[in-house]
């Protein structure tokens, strides 16, 4: 279970899936090149704050305290790494299946091993306590930040994941998390779950 506090003005879903295998097929990698294609044949004049869909992430971002003009969200550094015609990077089925749906959402997604979260996740805004390695290799604090954590501690942020639980080849089931501001449309976001749930299971083929 997830749970929201302090009154947060943001929504998110969430999906526990289970019976993953992380592999390296390329079924999502490839699909996000195309889509990224597709974003530069449609957008690429475009300044990168006209393009429908991009202001929602960016809505986030300001409703959890973090001006989107200095912090990029993820889906918009994406973005814009498409529109640029830079390389995407590959990482493993599962994480390329966030990373396709968050440049197609182009909404923060989250994705963790889930036998490395104990209890409840809570989401709320960091204390100085709420700390973790990231995937960078660098300790981060998350003091005035959303941040997710369970019982043991702070391990997930829309900013950057713990390496705690991170996915890696001996993810069995994951947890998977999208964030959007509090006026996103809420069947829309469910209809992203599923489709993010179907992604995942096809990439496992």
């Amino acid at each position: 279970m997830i749970l929201l506090t302090n009154n947060l003005p943001i929504k998110l879903v969430y999906r526990k899936i289970q019976n993953i295998e992380v592999n390296n097929n390329t079924f999502a990698y490839r699909e996000m090149v195309k889509l990224a294609k597709e974003y530069q044949q449609r957008f690429g004049s475009f300044s990168l704050g006209d393009i429908p869909g991009i202001q929602h992430a960016r809505s986030f971002f300001r409703a959890i305290g973090i001006d989107p003009t200095k912090r990029r969200p993820s889906s918009e550094a994406l973005l814009r790494r498409a529109i640029s015609r830079k390389e995407l990077y590959q990482v493993n089925n599962i994480v390329d299946v966030g990373n396709w749906s968050s440049l197609e959402f182009l909404l923060p997604i989250c994705v963790y091993d889930y036998s490395e979260i104990h209890g409840d996740v809570i989401v709320r805004i960091g204390s100085n306590h709420d700390s973790y390695l990231a995937h960078n290799n660098r300790e981060m604090n998350f003091e005035n930040k959303l941040v997710l954590c369970d019982k043991t501690g702070a391990f997930g942020s829309p900013l950057t994941d713990s390496i705690r639980t991170a996915v890696t080849t001996k993810t069995k089931e994951i947890l998977v998390v999208i964030f959007a501001p509090l006026n996103y449309d809420s069947n829309l976001l469910d209809s992203y779950i599923e489709t993010m749930e179907e992604r995942i299971i096809a990439s496992l083929i």
